[in-house]
This record gives structure tokens, C-alpha cells and sequence, in this order.
């Protein structure tokens, strides 16, 4: 089945709440606690902190969707601004910059296209917001992603530390110029 990328909507909160309880499990390490896994989720992928999201002028939601109109099999999203975290800070090369915060994919569509039409999606709007570049964080642990992320052109630049629960985590900053200008 055919799938599209638009920008979210309010009525979208629940589906990405849905996607994203199934899809952030699925980007953590095998360490990180089935229990501390289900409270991020809860706190942080609910539907209100969505609705939060595609109302907030510095973010861009984006979805992922098929023509059946079930709940989205992708979303991903991009935040304007520079980056809170020093360590961050410190490695990205291109300013100014867009964080690409979340990027998601349910696994039945993981193989058919659906992530690199997401992806190219995902960089256009990047491109809108007038951003040089674009940076993201990634577990270490997570070869899959990394490799995704290396063949659109996102470079390991840095590392930084990600709090889930009382646990520090990993993550490689990768990062990739968005315009020449």
C-alpha cells in the first residue's frame, strides 16, 4: 500500500502516541528497563505531549501515513533552535541548526521505502526553517539506526550522554549540511 508524509495534526495525537509506545522500545538498549522504557513513554510520547509538539512554532511533526487511515506507520520530528546540551553544542558545525528529535518507523514497514520517503520528507522541512544543518543523537548501541542515518548523510560529530529514568545512556551526535548557503 502507498504510503505519504504530511505535517501532523492535532487529531494525529493519539496514532503517534500509539506508534511511538511501540517504536521508542524498539531504540533503546537492551540494558534500559522494560519499566523505565514504559515511563518515558507515558511521560514523554503521550498524546498531549504530541498535541504540545504540533502546536509548538519550532516544531515540524511530520507523519507518515497509508491510505487505509489507520494510525501512522512513521512520524518524525524536528526542533529549531540551538542545542541546550554543551557537549552538543560543542560538536555540530553548522549553524544555524535543526535538531532532528525524533525519527520513527513501525517495524512491519521497516524494508519497504516507507523511512527513506520519511527521510527525504524530514529534509525538506529541515531546509524551510532556514536551518545550515541538521544534527540528531542516536544510541551508540543502535547499528541499525546509525547505519540509516550514515547512507542520508549524517556524520558522527560528537557524543553526549541521554537520561532515561536514573540511567545514562550513549549517544553518538550525528550531523549533516543542509545548504550551501
Amino acid at each position: 500500500m502507498p504510503v505519504t508524509v504530511r505535517r501532523a495534526r492535532e487529531a494525529d495525537a493519539e496514532g503517534l502516541a500509539r506508534l511511538a509506545a511501540l517504536t521508542f522500545p524498539l531504540a533503546c538498549t537492551p540494558q534500559t528497563p522494560p519499566d523505565v522504557i514504559a515511563a518515558h513513554v507515558a511521560a514523554s510520547l503521550d498524546p498531549a505531549s504530541f498535541r504540545h509538539h504540533v502546536a509548538d512554532p519550532a516544531c515540524t511533526v511530520l507523519v507518515a501515513e497509508t491510505a487505509a487511515g489507520e494510525d501512522p506507520v512513521g512520524y518524525t520530528m524536528l526542533r529549531v533552535g540551538e542545542p541546550d546540551d554543551p557537549d552538543v553544542a560543542g560538536a555540530i558545525r553548522h549553524r544555524p541548526t535543526v535538531e532532528l528529535v525524533r525519527f520513527y518507523v513501525h517495524p512491519e514497514h521497516h524494508g519497504t521505502g516507507t523511512a527513506g520517503l520519511l527521510m527525504e520528507h524530514t529534509l525538506v522541512a529541515a531546509r524551510t526553517t532556514e536551518a545550515r544543518g541538521a544534527w540528531l543523537g542516536v544510541s551508540e548501541e543502535n547499528a541499525r539506526a546509525n547505519a540509516f542515518y550514515a547512507r542520508h548523510g549524517f556524520e558522527p560529530v560528537g557524543r553526549k550522554r541521554f537520561r532515561i529514568g536514573d540511567r545514562w545512556e550513549d549517544d553518538v551526535v550525528r550531523e549533516r549540511l543542509l545548504a550551501t548557503t
